[in-house]
């Protein structure tokens, strides 16, 4: 118990003082995760499921095989080997469990057409803006004067833009970002895409409409929407290969959390708590 609780601290507050009231809550969940792995073991031994004796053994010979120069394995060897095939053992139970218990029939097309309808926003493709892109690309660590030399750069170009010069042409002359190539063409992006900056530039263009020079982390650009798109439901029978997939494993994660509920609930389990080390031990 308390290697796995020390393994849970150093992973969760690394270097850190955990905040107060954290280290009986992390104390906690560690003892609620040994107790579920013993009801599973229990119930996997109960269920008549055996481990794969040859696969363990093959694992065994390898370890034994990559460490046999080692003084330290050489000395331990057989506490070793017999510590590591019980735990090997215990493993491959444990996922033959969780196997069993998760291997759910596939819903009929019935309840497949109700779980669609029930969460559209898993099959409904955002809203999508296609956007292109003059970048003029600064090193973030350049002085001030050159980030203002790219805008006043950046500048004149909104204004040549402006007058009329075709956007993809500069792009593909001037332009530092990847999509120099087919003409500043960023494709459809969705939310989520862009940086924040860049994201509410976009947001507030018009259709056409050129943008006023933006700083970014890689240098200074300009945008131009030229089409929106409005988010999409996307026909059942476009996604129903989806739908099959996502509805089979919830029902699957459904089992698996109301068989270990079950377990818990009808295993009588007595912890019988001590005195642990103190945070700074």
């Amino acid at each position: 118990y308390e290697q796995a609780f020390s393994r849970a601290m150093q992973s969760r507050f690394y270097h850190g003082r955990p905040p107060e009231g954290q280290v009986d809550v992390v104390r906690q969940e560690v003892a609620d995760q040994i107790v579920a792995r013993a009801l599973r073991l229990q119930e996997a031994r109960r269920l008549g499921l055996k481990a794969d004796n040859g696969a363990i053994q093959a694992t065994l010979d390898s370890y034994d095989e990559r460490y046999r120069n080692s003084p330290r394995w050489q000395a331990q060897r057989t506490e070793m080997l017999t510590v590591l095939g019980q735990r090997l053992e215990e493993e491959d139970l444990l996922r033959q469990l969780e196997k069993r218990i998760r291997d759910v029939e596939v819903p009929d097309r019935l309840q497949l057409e109700q779980y669609y309808k029930a969460y559209p926003g898993k099959f409904t493709e955002p809203a999508q803006q296609k956007v292109s892109v003059i970048l003029l690309g600064v090193d973030p660590s350049s002085s001030t004067e050159v980030w203002d030399a790219a805008m006043t750069e950046a500048a004149g170009l909104v204004s040549e833009l402006r007058a009329g010069a075709d956007f993809a042409e500069l792009a593909r002359l001037r332009s530092a970002d990847r999509s120099a190539q087919t003409g500043g063409d960023m494709g459809y992006l969705h939310a989520g895409m862009l940086s924040p900056a860049a994201q509410e530039v976009v947001d507030a263009l018009d259709i056409g409409v050129v943008s006023d020079p933006v700083r970014l982390l890689k240098g200074i650009a300009i945008f131009r929407v030229s089409e929106r798109r409005q988010a999409r439901l996307r026909a059942y029978s476009d996604v129903e290969q989806r739908v099959r997939a996502l509805s089979t494993r919830q029902r699957s994660d459904e089992a698996w959390e109301v068989f270990n509920r079950r377990l818990a609930s009808t295993t009588p389990v007595h912890i019988y708590p001590e005195s642990g080390p103190s945070v700074g031990e």
